[in-house]
């Protein structure tokens, strides 16, 4: 039993490992490098795109969840809705965050938003719209949410990956948001076991925030 429980946080633990080398290490890196030469955004998508290859190889051998196969086209119309809702309520905590005087106050997500709106359009698509919600979305729900909830169930497996989602994003105010768009994000894997649906509604939210934003 103690050997499981040791598998288990070192299954759970080196996917984050993964991730803080070869992504925020990445980044770190490349914005000395070429950081001033060819924009941060730009930084930000090189190491996105290595990352998610270590990533999806680990998502592939790791235990995860199964769904059922699509049987008829009230399904996919159940799915589109699941989508909808969660982009409405991630778009809302966006909205209401924006309004809490915290964004005024958090130099950490100031230093964050410059980093990530450094870059036209096609910059801040390809990178915030496809390549970091599908790296995001292969590491906390595929792999974390996945394992913890085939081993500890739907509730804790939301919560630890949840928490876990907003600290990696290094400040108090995308921390709350990532936790509670986490939240909606893991309830609705948990719920129809589809990481895909995740990363769709991943990429509107993040398409949302920057033409709305």
């Amino acid at each position: 039993m103690k050997q499981i429980r040791q598998n288990r946080i070192i299954q759970i633990i080196y996917p984050l490992l993964v991730y803080f080398f070869v992504y925020q290490l990445g980044v770190s890196l490349l914005l000395d490098i070429i950081g001033d030469k060819y924009g941060k955004l730009t930084c930000l998508l090189i190491a996105g795109i290595v990352c998610i290859v270590p990533m999806y190889i680990i998502y592939s051998n790791v235990p995860k969840l199964i769904p059922e196969p699509v049987k008829n086209k009230k399904q996919v119309l159940v799915y589109a809705i699941w989508v909808v809702a969660t982009v409405a309520v991630a778009v809302l905590l966006n909205v209401a965050l924006t309004h809490s005087g915290l964004v005024e106050s958090s130099a950490g997500f100031a230093r964050a938003n410059s980093i990530l709106t450094d870059g036209d359009l096609l910059m801040k698509v390809l990178c915030n719209c496809l390549v970091i919600p599908i790296l995001e979305e292969l590491l906390m729900r595929g792999i974390l949410t996945g394992q913890l909830c085939l081993w500890y169930g739907s509730v804790p497996a939301v919560v630890i990956s949840s928490i876990c989602f907003g600290i990696l994003h290094n400040n108090i105010v995308q921390f709350i948001y990532a936790v509670l768009m986490g939240a909606a994000l893991g309830f609705m894997y948990v719920k129809n076991k589809r990481l895909s649906m995740c990363i769709i509604a991943h990429c509107l939210i993040n398409l949302t925030a920057i033409l709305f934003g």
